[in-house]
């Protein structure tokens, strides 16, 4: 008998629980990015949805198939629970494919905080044709972090995140960099979201909005 009770408890739990869609962030075009159960929508704070940039922008050319986002929920509204950017990174088995023997894969950690006050960690990875000198990877991992501390420090936080996962932060550094050796590919494989600026925001047990 006790345990047909607690199987009835558990079924009673699911039966409260609420769907609510996730919503992405307005600079990726507020697509609905899953679904997401609980029986209190303040549950549904802080909790994070990981999608790739193709399914995000229905393109699956290049290399989006193997870029991940992940958004994590700041706000709900009815059955809706809003996002923000939490984390890019590439995908291991990607990262894996541009390593090839005989050649050098030049990596840095970089933190940046953008002209609108965001703090992010970067980190950018080189991988060149042949294998170079240890002081031609220095001069290279020194045109990554210059390059990426004088963009992002004079964008905005979402044109600098945009121009990271699109690419165009990436192809700057191959163009600087490859007068130094010949690379085959430049790639952003990760950033992070350290802190972001003081702004008046409701508490946590308020960004529930009312149904």
């Amino acid at each position: 008998m006790a345990r047909k009770k607690r199987q009835a408890r558990v079924k009673d739990k699911w039966t409260l629980k609420k769907w609510y869609t996730l919503i992405a962030p307005e600079y990726f075009g507020m697509a609905e990015v899953g679904e997401t159960p609980a029986d209190d929508p303040n549950k549904v704070i802080d909790r994070t949805v990981e999608i790739t940039l193709a399914e995000l922008i229905n393109d699956y050319s290049n290399q989006n198939p193997y870029k991940k986002l992940v958004f994590k929920v700041y706000r709900v509204a009815g059955e809706n629970a809003y996002t923000k950017f939490h984390r890019f990174e590439l995908t291991r088995d990607y990262l894996n494919s541009l390593v090839k023997r005989r050649t050098s894969k030049i990596e840095d950690v970089i933190d940046v905080s953008t002209a609108d006050g965001y703090t992010l960690r970067v980190k950018p990875v080189a991988f060149t044709i042949k294998r170079c000198k240890t002081s031609q990877k220095r001069a290279i991992r020194a045109i990554m972090r210059e390059t990426v501390l004088q963009l992002g420090t004079q964008e905005n936080f979402i044109q600098f995140l945009q121009e990271c996962v699109l690419g165009k932060i990436p192809a700057e550094i191959y163009k600087r960099a490859k007068k130094i050796y010949p690379l085959r590919r430049v790639e952003i494989r990760r950033i992070e979201l350290l802190k972001e600026p003081k702004l008046e925001l409701p508490e946590k047990a308020e960004a529930v909005a009312a149904a």
